[in-house]
């Protein structure tokens, strides 16, 4: 009898930092899993294409790269196309059984490598369904790609793992997936609220994008249209009337909007008030949420979103749009706003400049994280309880996947 499981993490070889939040997600959540130590019962490896030379992992590293020559682009189309491929997908499946791996864990949502191999999917958000029909989501064959995954493919994972209570209803509610094969493994922020940087290296950035501390609003959010900048910088217009010299600072990568918002803003005449720096490091990630009069945030898709986690623990005040799963990660602790309304934005940008209002929410917002569930540690607590349960139903049968 097998009291055991063993769960093989996917590791990504071509997922980059400029992915976002989703990257900084994966990444904090892969050394989190690394330097658990789960229950005798739970084994975790990690499994992917890259050569185990490419890590050092703590735990075991497998890669299922199956040819026995390793030129580089070879490596590649593997990596790219495998789960095209059933003869690929029936050899990768091979190293993973000789490994006694009983299934993979896919950490970013949206996709599986191995065929006809248990797994289980991680799920962020279905934007696709949730939100409007914006270029990202309805343009370039993008809206059939994400509806074959939630229509067809996330039916065969064994279990789905939501962020959040919100992320679990959105799941039921528009696909019909069965609520008992729902897990929720709550989202966290990233790594970058465990860095230390000093004084005046946060100085150094203020003064390299000429902002002063406590004089500007931030928003870390790639130029994607549903991340709504537009009604942002009409609210912002409004604000700048009130108080002229105050900043709006726009971090990210462009992903196609990026000009669009670029020359609305130039035709507002708000270029001296609004600062583009493109995508940024950490460090300077980090100083901008400590020396930031409010993080603003009116992305339209949700239902949550990491920046919001991370401005609350390195205390900087939060307004946002009033997405369910917003109210349910920062209840009291952030102030909320239609998305859509321009002059709903801009009575929360006028109540936050009040140094008396941004003090009140500060501490509601250290009051709300002493009971959060968005948290490391009860992510990983969330993992034990959702791997034991995959231990039971992946137990019912043994290596041949041809009983049938």
């Amino acid at each position: 009898m097998n009291n055991k499981i063993k769960i093989g993490v996917w590791i990504l070889s071509e997922y980059k930092p400029q992915a976002g939040g989703g990257f900084s997600l994966y990444d904090r959540l892969i050394g989190m899993i690394d330097d658990y130590n789960f229950p005798d019962d739970i084994e975790i490896c990690f499994v992917g294409h890259k050569p185990s030379s490419d890590f050092k992992f703590k735990k075991k590293y497998v890669s299922v790269y199956f040819l026995p020559f390793n030129m580089g682009f070879i490596r590649e189309l593997v990596t790219k196309f495998s789960h095209k491929f059933k003869f690929i997908g029936r050899a990768e499946g091979n190293i993973l059984k000789r490994n006694k791996i009983d299934l993979i864990y896919y950490p970013v949502q949206g996709f599986r490598k191995v065929n006809c191999f248990p797994f289980v999917s991680a799920n962020w958000d279905i934007g696709h369904l949730s939100t409007y029909a914006f270029p990202e989501f309805a343009s370039n064959n993008r809206f059939e790609f994400r509806e074959k995954w939630y229509s067809k493919e996330i039916f065969k994972a064994l279990m789905v793992f939501a962020e959040s209570e919100a992320g679990k209803d959105e799941l039921i509610k528009l696909t019909g997936l069965n609520p008992e094969r729902i897990g929720i493994v709550p989202l966290i922020a990233g790594g970058i609220t465990d860095l230390s940087v000093s004084e005046n290296s946060m100085n150094d950035f203020l003064i390299l994008y000429n902002i002063n501390a406590g004089n500007f609003f931030f928003y870390p959010a790639q130029f994607w249209a549903h991340k709504n900048h537009y009604n942002l910088i009409e609210a912002f217009r409004k604000f700048v009337k009130e108080y002229p010299d105050t900043k709006l600072v726009l971090t990210g990568s462009d992903k196609g909007n990026k000009k669009y918002i670029v020359d609305f803003v130039q035709k507002a005449g708000l270029d001296s008030n609004v600062i583009f720096t493109g995508f940024i490091s950490d460090e300077c990630l980090f100083a901008f949420y400590k020396k930031a009069l409010a993080l603003v945030f009116p992305s339209l898709l949700g239902p949550t979103n990491m920046p919001l986690l991370e401005a609350s623990l390195l205390n900087c005040p939060v307004i946002c749009s009033d997405l369910k799963g917003h109210k349910e990660m920062m209840k009291d602790g952030a102030r909320y706003f239609n998305g859509l309304d321009a002059n709903s934005i801009y009575e929360q940008l006028k109540y936050i400049a009040l140094e008396a209002n941004r003090n009140d929410l500060l501490l509601q917002a250290k009051n709300v994280l002493k009971s959060s569930a968005f948290t490391a540690e009860n992510a990983m607590k969330s993992f034990v309880e959702n791997f034991s349960k995959l231990k039971n139903i992946r137990n019912s049968w043994g290596e041949n996947d041809k009983i049938f």
